[in-house]
């Protein structure tokens, strides 16, 4: 495969790690939107916010396929929230806990502020005065 810059072209084998693994994102996200299940880890890797939010949108409204994926960003948890099992956090011994709706409680909040069960995010800033000093 060769990707075309107009003037030239460039076998991908010489391309950069980040285009490779853009290309191998881009064909992770055709086969789910053609009606395949595709699993992607660190889907945020490379990625703009507002272009993941903006393809996992894609893919609530028109995707024929199912995408899952995990991911640092929390972003997509506001995309996300309203769809039933969509979001689920890994505990730290590596339980899922499936997101369910809390009164007016986002994940985002939930997830910040360290009220999601046995996650191993539960810090607040002052954990960090015996690392780093005062």
């Amino acid at each position: 495969m060769n990707l075309n810059y107009g003037d030239y072209l460039i076998n991908k084998e010489f391309e950069s790690t980040g285009i490779k693994k853009l290309i191998r994102l881009y064909d992770c996200l055709s086969f789910a939107s053609r009606g395949g299940i595709a699993f992607i880890d660190e889907m945020d890797s490379n990625l703009n916010d507002v272009y993941l939010c903006k393809l996992i949108e894609y893919f609530m409204y028109y995707g024929k396929g199912q995408l899952c994926f995990t991911t640092h960003n929390i972003d997509p948890m506001s995309v996300l929230k309203e769809n039933k099992n969509s979001i689920d956090f890994l505990s730290s011994d590596n339980h899922l806990i499936p997101w369910t709706s809390r009164g007016n409680a986002t994940p985002e909040n939930c997830y910040k502020n360290g009220m999601i069960e046995d996650l191993p995010f539960n810090v607040e800033a002052s954990d960090f005065v015996g690392i780093f000093g005062e």
